[in-house]
């Protein structure tokens, strides 16, 4: 069951009287990052006293000094988390461990999967000796555009000395006292940039500055504390564009994984490689772009997606990443080996593409910080609008970048940025052998020739195979199960077997009876509707293959 029910800090929590449930559509929805609604049932494990586990508690030893808190957001799917702290106001320093201009007096605090702050509390000195501990309050929505349908919520322990621990606390299911403060009073950074007006009245650089000066702080508005010369970050080699057009691809492309590591290729192995090469001194870089042949026009295409960047130690590669639609995913975009700048970040009231933020730039519509922007290695960004990001050309090697929303990363909304070659000596691959392929072949986003990721929320697998191979059906948890059927049921989704049991499976494709190509039909039989004639892990979750046996494959 992948329906989210509570919220760990630092592996402590609870869950509650009542617990998130959910049809598998809605779960689908949440998998995806398009955000599922559910419902409350009785937590059968629940028992008010008798409690396994307790609540994080932060001991402040000292009154009146300043506490520093590093806060991560370790999430693996699109449910991002707002921090807040029972009166008490506090600072951020940094962000993705990269120091920042400090933003004070804030109220609250959103993080996406991967996103790190730095904050800094400054104690009292006067407080309630024997009253209750202070809060710490995490909240999140389990749907980002419809808040109505719930959310989850937890603590930690601001603890002075001599006060106490209501050690029987637990959150209600509603989590009603995690959102009472007035929104006339909020001075709240890093929101989820899925709101436009939101956006059009954030309160922008400097004026943040003010502390009594309510409103939402985005990260454009953020600025680094040294001095980053203008004239070195516009040391420009030459701008990408990545566009999410709501297919969960960069561009288009959904990234697969080669035998051999990019990091270990020499000469580098091309074959199945698409995306940009880039070659030369900025600023005159020259980039060609190559999709392999087999890729269609009309749908995304699998391929080992690489972007190469010349090495250049005072260079810059700038990436617009555009999100095309009013109602996706703010997708939080991760960056290995480094950080990049935020030199730019827009949203709009409908729906674009790249073509139209190439226009907007090109007609000066477009606007870029080139003077301390901050630094970021995971940035969320926004639905119907875009984020400029400019990465230094100065750590060699192969860097996987990736949207950080589990299920997106997995089916291969991700790209590697290459900084120079290996050729050229340009990196050391220390004790590793060049060209020798991994011992586990790394996992394509459908599955290789002969595997298939069976898992809720998958797309329908076609494979083709020939006499004698054998077909693995891959999946962990006992949540699963592989029927053949009928190609009638396989349209259907009249599959009907409820026994789970864990994975693998493997399938062994039969002989030929002479060289006539045979098609067979499988299909998850779990959570079947007898009313509507439907196993709802078919329909609903994608969980169907079909697999051709030919003499010779394509």
């Amino acid at each position: 069951n992948q329906v989210p029910v509570s919220i760990l800090i630092n592996g402590n929590g609870r869950t509650g009287e009542y617990i998130n449930t959910g049809e598998d559509a809605e779960i689908t929805k949440h998998l995806k990052g398009k955000g599922g609604s559910f419902q409350l049932k009785k937590n059968k494990y629940f028992d008010r006293n008798n409690f396994k586990t307790n609540y994080e508690e932060c001991i402040i030893g000292e009154p009146g000094r300043t506490y520093r808190f590093r806060v991560i957001g370790a999430i693996s799917q699109n449910f991002p988390l707002r921090l807040s702290i029972d009166d008490h106001k506090f600072t951020a320093i940094a962000m993705d461990s990269r120091k920042i201009e400090p933003v004070p007096y804030l109220t609250d605090l959103w993080l996406a999967a991967g996103e790190r702050y730095d904050i800094v509390v400054k104690t009292k000195r006067a407080y309630n000796k024997s009253g209750e501990a202070f809060k710490i309050k995490v909240f999140g929505y389990t749907n980002q555009y419809n808040h109505s349908a719930g959310g989850l919520c937890t603590i930690a322990w601001l603890k002075y000395p001599g006060q106490t621990i209501d050690y029987n606390y637990v959150p209600d299911s509603a989590c009603t006292d995690f959102d009472h403060l007035s929104p006339l009073r909020l001075r709240t950074l890093n929101p989820v940039p899925n709101n436009y007006a939101a956006w059009k009245n954030r309160i922008q650089y400097p004026n943040w500055k003010n502390p009594s000066k309510p409103g939402d702080i985005f990260i454009a508005d953020l600025r680094e504390p040294k001095s980053k010369s203008k004239s070195t970050i516009n040391n420009l080699a030459n701008t990408q564009y990545i566009e999410f057009d709501g297919s969960i691809t960069f561009n288009g492309l959904r990234m697969s994984y080669p035998p051999v590591p990019f990091l270990l290729q020499d000469p580098a192995d091309k074959t199945d490689r698409c995306g940009s090469t880039c070659n030369g001194q900025p600023p005159k870089t020259k980039c060609t772009t190559k999709n392999p042949a087999n890729c269609s026009a009309n749908d995304y295409c699998n391929c080992q997606h690489v972007v190469k960047e010349p090495l250049v130690r005072d260079g810059w590669v700038e990436i617009v990443l555009v999100n095309n639609n009013q109602g996706a995913a703010a997708h939080p975009i991760h960056q290995h080996g480094g950080w990049y700048w935020v030199v730019g970040e827009g949203q709009y009231n409908h729906n674009i593409n790249s073509s139209f933020i190439r226009h907007q730039d090109k007609i000066n519509k477009i606007s870029r910080n080139l003077h301390n922007p901050p630094p970021k290695d995971t940035i969320q960004v926004p639905p119907g609008g875009y984020a400029i990001i400019r990465t230094k050309l100065d750590n060699a090697g192969t860097w996987i970048f990736h949207c950080h929303i589990n299920y997106h990363v997995t089916i291969g909304m991700a790209m590697v940025l290459q900084v120079g070659e290996l050729k050229r000596q340009d990196w050391s691959t220390g004790p590793l052998q060049r060209n020798v392929e991994c011992e586990t072949p790394p996992p394509p986003p459908r599955g290789g020739p002969t595997t298939i990721y069976w898992f809720y929320g998958m797309e329908n697998a076609e494979r083709c195979v020939t006499p004698g191979m054998t077909v693995t059906f891959n999946w962990v948890n006992k949540d699963h199960n592989v029927n053949t059927v009928p190609e009638a049921d396989y349209d259907s989704c009249n599959v009907n077997n409820p026994t789970p049991y864990a994975g693998d499976c493997i399938w062994l494709a039969p002989m030929l009876d002479g060289s006539v190509p045979e098609t067979y039909y499988f299909a998850c039989g779990r959570h079947y509707n007898s009313t509507r004639s439907l196993g709802y892990h078919c329909h609903y979750g994608g969980m169907k293959a079909k697999i051709h046996v030919r003499s010779v494959c394509p």
